[in-house]
């Protein structure tokens, strides 16, 4: 009797230790093949049992949090239109966007469990709390772009050039995460994009403000120097065609950086034929063109043709920052932090670190560099430039009493409507604090539309009253 007893107890022993292993696989090695399956209907019946983890601002302003409803839980957004470039939306209807989307799996606590608790949790079928994530964003400098940005179409991108670390990521028209169930049609077939991350994902023409980009490969490979002078006249005529200066506008002779300051274009093209579209081409991949730039978010990558498919007047227009390139804001401020941190991209970055319901951090950003696109002697050359331009030239509107700023503008022409306004900068020129990229879609002129935003911006990251 004993004996039938004992092996009894073995048979479910067995069984018990069997179905544990079973669930075990099915909750952690082959979760991801079985949510998959398009039969599979778990996963739309979890998403409202699932307690989502917060999205927290670096000032400690909750972005997005999950509140309890009738049939389980709703996410809400209690920044709304101001954060949404960042947060992005998580419905049960149309799905994700933003960092709902990218870390969905921490969000929805679907990641690896540290604790026995929420192991034990699993396998009973009860779904552990998601992870708090804690942002680089600082909610009083994204609510400062936002209202700069105002009614106009543009986004602002601004960050720490020394670590990468995003401070502000704005994109004007903007919509409420919150009603995205409520206005679907309304906001996905909106003719002004209100749902496209311009900061991220608007690829746009650069105008002047590549001419960073074109200052540093002729600075590096010694095609010109701060001294050197050129014919600055209205029009150069390249290969069968010409270049013109914004506006026809003539400068007679000037100095390479006097050519910065003013951005005259037929300099550049003059240095843009001299360098060459190999180089020219070399050295905007070297900051980040044609590549995609590993972020947090989903980015476009920016774009410039290849050298052999420029003729000279091609690679003239392309030296001016005009043609067929395209450029993302993000790209772009990530041109200046380079300048700003003496020739070096630090990969970008907008989650500081990724906490459980209990506290236990699971994940931490560590500052890593990106790219090298120029030596150190190179960025402390352009930084001067770029002080004189905010000092004595076109971005004079972007200068602060008090405090040292760098910059280029851009006024990117675009066929028949009004230009693109650029501003590309940072502060303080001598220990940079911020770095900022700042367009307006069809604004005007960068140095009377832009460079007066991005110095709003300056001096709300530099705690600076105005």
């Amino acid at each position: 009797m004993n004996k039938r007893i004992a092996r009894l107890g073995a048979v479910f022993t067995a069984l018990f230790l069997l179905l544990t292993v079973n669930l075990t696989y099915m909750q952690f090695f082959a979760a991801d093949s079985l949510t998959a399956r398009p039969e599979n209907i778990r996963p739309l019946l979890n998403d409202k049992r699932i307690k989502r983890g917060d999205i927290i601002s670096a000032d400690e302003v909750v972005l997005a949090t999950t509140k309890k409803s009738a049939d389980g839980y709703k996410r809400s957004y209690p920044k709304a239109e101001i954060a949404a470039p960042i947060t992005g939306f998580y419905s049960h209807k149309y799905g994700r966007a933003g960092l709902e989307l990218t870390f969905d799996e921490y969000l929805s606590g679907q990641t690896k469990v540290s604790s026995i608790d929420d192991y034990i949790k699993r396998l009973l079928g009860r779904e552990a709390p998601g992870n708090n994530i804690t942002l680089t964003i600082n909610i009083e400098l994204q609510r400062t772009a936002m209202r700069a940005l105002g009614s106009k179409k543009g986004a602002i991108v601004a960050l720490n050039p020394k670590t990468g670390a995003v401070l502000a990521l704005a994109s004007r028209p903007s919509y409420d995460p919150n009603e995205v169930d409520s206005h679907w049609a309304e906001l996905s077939k909106n003719p002004d994009g209100v749902m496209l991350n311009r900061a991220l994902q608007g690829r746009f023409t650069p105008g002047s403000s590549f001419k960073i980009i074109t200052a540093a490969a002729a600075l590096q490979d010694n095609v010109t120097t701060v001294d050197k002078i050129y014919d600055a006249s209205s029009t150069v005529k390249i290969y069968g065609g010409k270049v013109t200066n914004y506006e026809g506008k003539s400068y007679g002779k000037l100095s390479f950086a006097e050519a910065f300051a003013k951005s005259a274009n037929t300099v550049f093209a003059q240095i843009g034929k001299e360098l060459g579209g190999a180089k020219l081409v070399d050295m905007a991949k070297s900051f980040g063109f044609a590549d995609k730039i590993p972020f947090d978010l989903p980015t476009a990558q920016s774009r410039i043709p290849a050298a052999s498919q420029m003729d000279d007047l091609e690679v003239a227009w392309a030296a001016v920052g005009q043609g067929r390139i395209q450029a993302t804001p993000l790209t772009m401020a990530l041109a200046g932090a380079a300048v700003a941190n003496n020739g070096t991209i630090m990969q970008p970055y907008v989650v500081e670190n990724i906490r459980e319901h209990d506290g236990n951090t699971v994940y931490e950003h560590r500052p890593s560099t990106w790219q090298t696109p120029m030596s150190q002697t190179t960025a402390e050359t352009i930084k001067s430039l770029m002080e004189k331009v905010v000092s004595e030239g076109t971005g004079k509107a972007a200068r602060i009493d008090g405090v040292q700023v760098a910059g280029k503008t851009g006024t990117a022409e675009v066929g028949q409507k009004k230009p693109h306004a650029w501003f590309v900068g940072f502060a303080p020129a001598d220990n940079p604090q911020v770095a900022v990229a700042v367009i307006i879609e069809n604004g005007g002129v960068g140095g009377s539309v832009a460079a007066p935003i991005a110095r709003e911006i300056i001096l709300s990251a530099l705690g600076k009253q105005r």
